[in-house]
Formats: C-alpha cells, structure tokens, sequence
C-alpha cells in the first residue's frame, strides 16, 4: 500500500504507509535457548546489478565492520549470513545498496543443522533475525516520488542513538536515519501552501480556506501547518509535544550529479529495532539473534557511516 495525497476530505484520516517486511523473530515463550557452540560467518553473498565499485567498497566496509563488534567477532549459539545488493534506482537517478545481515539460531539436535568438521563450527537453520541497512533508498519513509507533490505525515522522532534520529512511522518498526548534512529528504509544509491546497483541489473547505488565507497576517503563513485536533479547524497549529506536521517529498535531495555516493542511509533491524532495550530478556536469551544483533548495533559506531554520506 503506497502513501496517498491528503486531500480536504480525508485530511484527518490516517495516512497509508508502505509496510517494509524482514523477516525477524525472537524465542517464543518457553523455547529452548540457541546451542553454546561456535557458530559459521559466511562469506557476504554479492550481488551487483550496476557496476559502482567506490560504493561497493564502502559498503562492504561497513558490512565488516558490524562483523567485527565484540558480538559478533567470534559468533556463538547462532551463524552469520550477510548480504549485499547494488542496483540502480532509476526513479531518483541514483544507486542503491543493500546489506543485509542475518543470523540464525543453532540448535545441534535440528536434523538440518550442519557442521563444519575442521573447523567445529555450526550452521544455523530457520529465519534468524535480519538486521538491514539501505542505501539511497527510501525504504521505511516510502515516499511516493512519482508525485512529488503528496503530503504525509511527519515521521514521530522516537529517540536518538549515538546523537542520530530515530523514527518511527505509524507503528512500523522505528528505523535509524543518516541524512547529509547539508539537506533534509523532506521539508514541512507552511500554513499558506496547505490553504492553497485546499483551495485548488476545491470541496467543502475550499471557500473557508479561501477566507483564512486572505486574512493571514505578519508571517502566519510561513509557519509550518499541523494536522487539525479539533473538528472546528482547517488546518490545525503546531504546539504541544503531540502536533502532528504535514510534509512533502524533497524532490531535490538526492544529487543526480553523485549517482554512486552514499547519499541518504536507513538502518533497521527485525520487529522491535532501536526500542528501549529489555535488558532482563537479553540477560536472560544471551544467544537469541535479536539480542546478539541488538547488541552489535549498539556496540557498532554509526558515525562512521554519517561521514560517507554526502
């Protein structure tokens, strides 16, 4: 399901997200925790659809990296299956890459469990859990750039983490946003270009929308607008801790000129990523992979990945 055009008539209606799967999942109650045994860190399978070898390697970079975290280093009780993918985007004239690392429990008694006999190590077997990062992809924003006109809604900036964003979009999973310094891939919208908005797509507010901004005076129409909490209002104000702003698309974020730089990142990982960490369940599951990726996520300094963006 793509994100709709607000229009006068559903504005106070919930906007449509896309939802991005992963597949993630944790021990259920009273499964048996993942074998204490050393676990295989396969090699990243790579998949390139367009050459760009500066991002590549960048990519890869960060993909060892995560490995590396004490974590991870020398994996116990699941193994480590990474991924990478680089492939155009055509729509926003830019390449895109994705890693993908998953880890998968090992249980020595599951008959499909193999083991490597020089080595002892052990193969996982079912999903696992899926830490993702995305590059120059919009992934959990799921802007609609065919339409650069669309409003949405703000994405709620839940927290940060090693001084970056974390959102959250409706009640999708919250995800990690590396942004370029000097620009924003949305703006929000101002009083006067919602009214406006109003006015040309026509309706039952349209004349009202008319009138208020007619009478708009001394900057008001510069300030941003907020979704209307009251049945009264056309467009609502942005005070309180709960506003809610109307944004759109920027249409000029990504830079065609730099197809194959890092130019926008977002990390996420499984069902709860970038929550308030349940220390007793991760004491208590030390070899789930969720805790074993939640914990290399914590342990990995992301503002290596904030300085390759451009």
């Amino acid at each position: 399901m793509h994100p709709r055009r607000v229009a006068s008539s559903s504005r106070r209606s919930i906007l449509a997200w896309a939802t991005v799967l992963s597949v993630a999942t944790t021990l259920p109650a009273g499964a048996a925790e993942p074998d204490a045994v050393p676990g295989i860190s396969h090699k990243p399978l790579l998949t390139v659809q367009k050459r760009a070898p500066e991002l590549e390697r960048k990519v890869m970079g960060v993909l060892e990296g995560l490995l590396r975290t004490p974590q991870l280093a020398d994996l116990k009780g699941a193994s480590a299956h990474p991924s990478v993918t680089i492939e155009p985007n055509s729509k926003l004239k830019v390449t895109k890459a994705s890693v993908s690392l998953l880890l998968k429990p090992i249980y020595k008694n599951d008959r499909e469990t193999i083991v490597d006999k020089k080595t002892g190590r052990y193969q996982g077997v079912g999903e696992g859990s899926l830490l993702e990062i995305r590059v120059n992809a919009l992934s959990r924003l799921s802007f609609d750039t065919s339409i650069p006109d669309n409003l949405y809604y703000e994405p709620t900036r839940v927290k940060d983490h090693q001084g970056l964003p974390v959102y959250r979009v409706g009640g999708e999973t919250p995800f990690l946003l590396i942004t370029a310094k000097d620009r924003h891939p949305w703006r929000r919208v101002t009083v006067s270009e919602y009214l406006a908005r109003l006015v040309r797509e026509g309706g039952s507010d349209a004349a009202e929308a008319k009138k208020q901004a007619a009478q708009l005076t001394g900057g008001a129409g510069d300030k941003p607008a907020c979704v209307a909490r009251k049945r009264t209002e056309i467009v609502g104000n942005c005070e309180g801790p709960n506003a809610t702003y109307y944004i759109t698309w920027n249409s000029k974020y990504f830079d065609p000129k730099k197809p194959d730089a890092i130019q926008l990142v977002i990390v996420y990982m499984g069902h709860a990523s970038h929550k308030t960490q349940d220390e007793r369940y991760y004491q208590q599951h030390p070899l789930d992979p969720f805790t074993q990726l939640a914990r290399a996520y914590e342990q990995y300094d992301w503002s290596q990945v904030a300085r390759l963006v451009e």
